[in-house]
């Protein structure tokens, strides 16, 4: 590998800073060479530009960093979008960064071996992470003792996964920088990380490793999450019915080949109609209850429930008890 040809893209916004200068500790003791450190600040109002740059000159030593300040809030997809683009032809990977993790020492060497000796000739690798609070201290010792129905995939053909969930945690995601920015830019109404996924998993396989490679940090404060922002039916219809059918016409503009896809914009009729208790609907959403049964069970019974106990149902599945 030349020097400094894999890039880390960072984006900063309105930083805890005690966990950012974690995370770039961390990310100063990687063991991989030829390493180059892209930092956008999404136009915080928290921190100075000048104190940003200070936390770098600290903590990043073993390689050099690059950073760029965003004239206005770009939000998420804005922003890597920008760092894809300025880590210039020179940089061969890219690996995204979230800025409240602490890297293990070898994430990138094992994330890099993967992608380029894997038989699988990935499009896209991404890790398995060890889940902490806080305040550091460990929740659970991967993802699939956090979120029960995270299981990750791996080989060909697995498109059609990602219009009903994304298994790819973002923030453990590297590919080649030239493969990205075939996919640029990042369209509106998806996160970038799951936009990512679905691309690569429409052009290749995907691979992934089972030892967790960073300290994932959970709190109230990050992008996604179980039901996040949902507390009522007209919330869970918005949340959950209206950005899946968005994102299920934005996946299909990339893959309107996909045999899967006639059913898939069927079942996301079937569940409006539901929602509204269209006549029939109730037997038309059951009939394709396959393509996601927890989603559709839930559907079929909790938005028929009276909103107080719907409110319940929510809280159960927010709290991982159902």
């Amino acid at each position: 590998m030349n020097p400094n040809d894999t890039a880390i893209l960072l984006a900063v916004y309105n930083p805890n800073t005690v966990w950012l200068e974690e995370l770039l500790s961390s990310l100063n003791s990687q063991s991989q060479p030829g390493l180059h450190l892209f930092v956008r600040n999404d136009a915080s109002t928290t921190i100075e530009q000048q104190e940003l740059e200070e936390l770098l000159r600290r903590h990043i030593t073993a390689f050099p960093y690059t950073l760029n300040r965003n004239p206005r809030n770009l939000g998420s997809n804005g922003t890597f979008e920008a760092l894809v683009r300025d880590c210039g032809e020179d940089c061969r990977y890219v690996a995204f960064c979230d800025q409240d993790d602490v890297w293990l020492p070898d994430k990138l060497k094992n994330s890099l071996e993967l992608l380029t000796n894997s038989p699988l000739s990935p499009a896209l690798v991404c890790t398995d992470v060890r889940v902490i609070d806080g305040n550091g201290r460990v929740l659970a010792p991967d993802i699939e003792h956090h979120r029960r129905r995270h299981v990750f995939l791996r080989g060909e053909g697995l498109a059609e996964q990602f219009f009903f969930r994304n298994f790819v945690i973002g923030c453990t995601t590297v590919m080649e920088r030239t493969r990205v920015l075939q996919y640029l830019p990042f369209p509106s109404g998806v996160v970038h990380d799951h936009y990512l996924a679905f691309r690569a998993a429409c052009d290749g396989a995907l691979d992934y490793l089972a030892e967790p490679q960073l300290l994932y940090r959970v709190y109230g404060g990050n992008q996604t999450g179980v039901m996040k922002n949902v507390r009522t039916k007209q919330d869970y219809y918005r949340e959950r019915i209206a950005v899946f059918a968005r994102r299920t016409e934005t996946f299909a503009q990339f893959a309107p080949e996909l045999p899967e896809l006639p059913e898939i914009r069927a079942w996301c009729t079937a569940r409006e109609r539901n929602y509204h208790r269209e006549k029939g609907s109730f037997g038309e959403l059951r009939r394709l209850h396959t393509l996601n049964p927890s989603t559709t069970l839930f559907e079929l019974y909790a938005l028929r429930l009276p909103d107080p106990l719907f409110r319940i149902a929510i809280w159960a599945v927010q709290k991982r008890l159902i």
